[in-house]
């Protein structure tokens, strides 16, 4: 299987659990401004913990090494790492105020959602370098794609998932 194709795969199956997750939401008791938030939640943490996790395997990891030497971005192993960390880390903290926001104590619910999110906003920032950087070609971007567009799109995601979580806290007070 060749890596767009792969990548294709893996973004339409996270849209695939999302769509089971938004079946479930329908019988919720929720309104529709949180239910939209539990849906953006769900989508940025299933696709910011795939796109974490498969940089431990080829090819992925192949180009994501690669974009970090090419960019020149400082201290490469310790950036690839963190890098994934970060993804995984923030992946993990959505889907679990996700799942088990409702048990947690809403401090922690609240800043686990928070900070999951600022750090998808400061792993894409990152990522608009890349893509920006002259010496970084398509070719082992995600998507083949220069212009960095899945990562625009995700940002603007993860700006309207802090807005609706803002708004939904302010109705509930």
């Amino acid at each position: 299987m060749n890596q767009h194709t792969l990548e294709i795969t893996l973004i339409a199956s996270v849209f695939v659990l999302t769509a089971l997750g938004l079946r479930a939401l329908k019988r919720a008791q929720l309104s529709r401004s949180e239910k939209t938030q539990k849906a953006l939640t769900g989508l940025l943490g299933g696709f910011i913990l795939m796109a974490g996790t498969v940089k431990f395997f080829d090819p992925f990891t192949t180009m994501y090494t690669t974009q970090i030497a090419l960019s020149q971005l400082p201290f490469p192993t310790l950036t690839r790492w963190l890098g994934q960390a970060v993804e995984v880390g923030a992946g993990l903290m959505l889907l679990l105020t996700l799942v088990r926001g409702a048990s947690l104590a809403k401090l922690w619910s609240d800043g686990l959602f928070v900070l999951g999110n600022l750090m998808i906003l400061g792993a894409m920032s990152v990522a608009l370098y890349v893509h920006w950087h002259p010496d970084v070609p398509a070719t082992v971007l995600p998507m083949q794609s220069k212009p960095p567009v899945m990562t625009l799109v995700v940002m603007a995601l993860v700006a309207w998932n802090l807005s609706l979580h803002r708004r939904n806290r302010l109705r509930a007070r």
